[in-house]
Parts: C-alpha cells; sequence; structure tokens
C-alpha cells in the first residue's frame, strides 16, 4: 500500500509540472525567453511530500509513509549553479495492527505510540541542465546533519519499549524538474534518495515481545521521498 501511495504521488508531480504550454506558437517565444533570462540572486522556498521508510527492512515493513516539510533559502552562482540550506522534517507512524503481530501480543490492549520522527538540516549544489528553458531537468547532492527520535511503543499494562536516540551525517542525491511560471516564481518536483548515516538505528527495538529480547541489529536509515515546492527568485 506504501508502495502504491508512492508511485501515485510520483506521478501527480510529474502532471503538475507538465508544461501545458509546451507547444506555444512561435510569437509566444520571444516573450518566455526574455522573462526567462531576468537574472536573480538569491531564492527561497518552501515544499512538502511524502516519504517512504525504505531501511532498515523493519522500519519498511512496520512503519507508515509520512508527510515531508521542508524550507530553505539558497544563492545562484550560476546560471546552471545554485547553492542552497534547508531544513526538512517527518514524522513516520507506526502501523499498530502490524506491529501488535511482531510483538506477538494477542491481547485485547492496543498499540500506542511508536512514531520515528527525523529533522535533517544540510545544504546541497543544484546543477541545472538548461538554465534558459522554462522547463528544467536537474539533479541535487546535499551533505547536512539529521536526529532520528523515536516515541516509546506502549501496550497499557504489558510492556513499554523504547529506541535510542541517533544521529550523525545525512547525505541525498536527488533528481527533479523545475518549471518556471512567471520572472520570479518557479515550481519543482524532485525524487530524493535520504542516507542517514548512523549504524545504530535499530526500530525493531520498539517491536521487541514481552518481557524484552535481544536488541535488534540496526543500520542506516533510508528515506525515500517524493518532493514538490514553490520557489522565489530575488
Amino acid at each position: 500500500m506504501k508502495r502504491a501511495i508512492f508511485l501515485v504521488m510520483l506521478g501527480v508531480c510529474g502532471a503538475g509540472l507538465a508544461p501545458v504550454d509546451g507547444w506555444a506558437q512561435a510569437s509566444r517565444q520571444p516573450a518566455e525567453v526574455k522573462y526567462l533570462r531576468v537574472p536573480h540572486r538569491f531564492q527561497i522556498f518552501v515544499d512538502g511530500g511524502i516519504g517512504l521508510p525504505s531501511l532498515p527492512g523493519v522500519f519498511n515493513d512496520y512503519w507508515n509513509t509520512a508527510f515531508n516539510l521542508g524550507i530553505g533559502f539558497g544563492v545562484s552562482i550560476q546560471p546552471w549553479l545554485e547553492v542552497n540550506a534547508s531544513y526538512c522534517r517527518a514524522s513516520f507512524g507506526l502501523n499498530a495492527i502490524e506491529a501488535k503481530g511482531k510483538i506477538n501480543y494477542t491481547g485485547i490492549e492496543e498499540v500506542q505510540g511508536g512514531s520515528v520522527s527525523t529533522k535533517v538540516f544540510s545544504g546541497s549544489v543544484r546543477f541545472l541542465a538548461v538554465p534558459k528553458a522554462r522547463t528544467n531537468p536537474y539533479v541535487e547532492i546535499g551533505v547536512g546533519a539529521f536526529t532520528t527520535t523515536g516515541g516509546d511503543v506502549i501496550i497499557e499494562g504489558v510492556l513499554r519499549n523504547s529506541m535510542e536516540d541517533v544521529s550523525g551525517i545525512s547525505v541525498w542525491p536527488a533528481v527533479g524538474i523545475q518549471y518556471a511560471m512567471s520572472e520570479r516564481w518557479s515550481a519543482y518536483s524532485r525524487f530524493t534518495y535520504m542516507i542517514n548515516l548512523n549504524s545504530d538505528f535499530a526500530p525493531g527495538d520498539l517491536l521487541l515481545p514481552p518481557g524484552g529480547g535481544t536488541p535488534t541489529i540496526g543500520g542506516n536509515q533510508v528515506i525515500s521521498s517524493i518532493i514538490v515546492g514553490l520557489m522565489a527568485r530575488f
């Protein structure tokens, strides 16, 4: 189900940014070229989308997709090169029904808590393929710092499992497409594959059976995201 939602969002993002006037009459082209060449030095942006928990496997299997919210600003170094700084946050809710089976609890009490929240501060370099075109593919590479925390999983009167918070370096490549709506405003969409480097990330500890058990082996947290955003240029 998570993958189906992810694929639908990918299709919607692509359709939403498809240029409706890609085959406009020649009489309109000079005006478009003129305003697309207006230089700018700074940009601010806000974006949102869905984040799919990808790795470790238990993170993918027992946590739901999250809403990913980000803000940032940047500087244009060259028409084809931008440097950006951004902050993003995503909170992945635990699938309580699936988790109950994993914990191996058959009673009537509900599974509560267990959300995993990730915050990332990063800097990135964006390479624009065709700076003077209205529809512009790009590649982006980001490096930053992340913090991931997990809420306790509680079954009233039965168990209370916790996970160690982790932090470290975050790296993420992304590919996307940018569409100029006017001289100052652009919309964009991108696919991001974020790797949060800390082998102690162990969400499986939240799903240990009553009475405890062997702590799970951790691994790097991986989040795949489809993002759409709006950018203002100055």
